[in-house]
């Protein structure tokens, strides 16, 4: 399969504008009580037209947003594989033939959860912090993801039709 430079550029941009805003909050996207804004880009493997190239740019950005993570070197594993597992679940949903709100809803919750399972078994089973921080962290991503998420994906779906 040939990559069209299309398909490379966006990729790059979506993995720079998610290392940015993840490097940028700092202590926000890290750690037990995390707020990963970046996140919200999650939702755009449902955008046609760029679903793909997202997929590939939130798992690099993953890595690299990562580089600066307290929690080296493991989040530099367990992160890519984070972001790789919920991009392709949300970018499974959107194709589907549901409903627009039922696809963002439903990948929401997916990507919540493939994050924080992830994430949750490295600051757990690696790092000794309590289990419940896999609940932190599924609550974080719901709300990011469905919320920022959600207006961002209202908002690009226009341009992508």
């Amino acid at each position: 399969m040939r990559l069209s430079p299309l398909f490379t550029i966006r990729s790059i941009i979506i993995a720079a504008v998610y290392t940015a805003v993840t490097v940028m909050l700092g202590y926000l996207s890290y750690g037990e009580l995390q707020f990963r804004v970046s996140d919200a880009m999650m939702i755009l493997p449902l955008v046609r037209g760029i679903g793909l190239e997202a997929v590939v740019g939130l798992t690099i950005g993953g890595f690299l947003g990562n580089l600066t993570s307290p929690f080296i070197p493991w989040d530099w594993l367990f992160g890519p594989l984070a972001n790789l597992a919920a991009s392709l679940l949300v970018y499974l949903v959107g194709r589907t033939g549901l409903n627009t709100y039922i696809k963002v809803a439903a990948s929401t919750l997916l990507a919540a959860l493939a994050i924080s399972v992830i994430v949750g078994y490295e600051l757990t089973a690696i790092y000794g912090l309590p289990w419940l921080t896999t609940v932190y962290i599924f609550v974080s991503e719901v709300v990011v993801i469905g919320v920022i998420g959600g207006l961002v994906y209202r908002s690009l779906k226009v341009f992508f039709k």
